[in-house]
């Protein structure tokens, strides 16, 4: 019985730590399933604007909405632990951040359906100003820019 009792709690904190593991790769073969973009929200533990972020701008029922119609939602916050599998990495979820070129937060990037990033915004977004964004991102109006 000891035994079986060890067994399965190894198999718990094992299945936990491969929990907080992200890997977009899996989840861009997703969004070309659904047409859908990938929302990855970078967020550090003690930042106030992050915070509000998830407690005001996330929590919002249309924003909710748009979300849940056009993104896969990913949260990071790049102290906890786990790792981030993308375009043949595997690395800390702070070293994914850097590498990708935000570690200023909160950040908010959105890839297309071929991994690409294709639109971003740093800092603080109150409900109406992130709606705009998802607007934005999920009718592809960044193509605008390139044109």
């Amino acid at each position: 019985m000891y035994i079986k009792r060890l067994i399965l709690m190894l198999l718990t904190v094992v299945s936990m730590t491969f929990a907080n593991d992200i890997n977009l790769d899996q989840l861009v073969v997703e969004a070309k399933k659904t047409n859908k973009h990938i929302l990855v929200f970078l967020h550090i533990t003690g930042c106030n604007y992050c915070l509000n972020m998830e407690e005001f701008t996330f929590d919002d029922e249309m924003v909710k909405a748009a979300i849940k119609k056009d993104f896969i939602f990913v949260d990071i916050n790049v102290r906890d632990e786990g790792l981030v599998s993308f375009d043949g990495f595997k690395v800390s979820k702070l070293k994914f951040a850097k590498e990708i070129g935000y570690p200023m937060y909160p950040s908010c990037l959105f890839f297309d359906q071929n991994g690409e990033l294709v639109y971003d915004e740093v800092g603080y977004r109150d409900e109406n100003k992130f709606l705009e964004t998802l607007q934005l991102v999920s009718s592809k109006a960044y193509n605008d820019d390139l044109e």
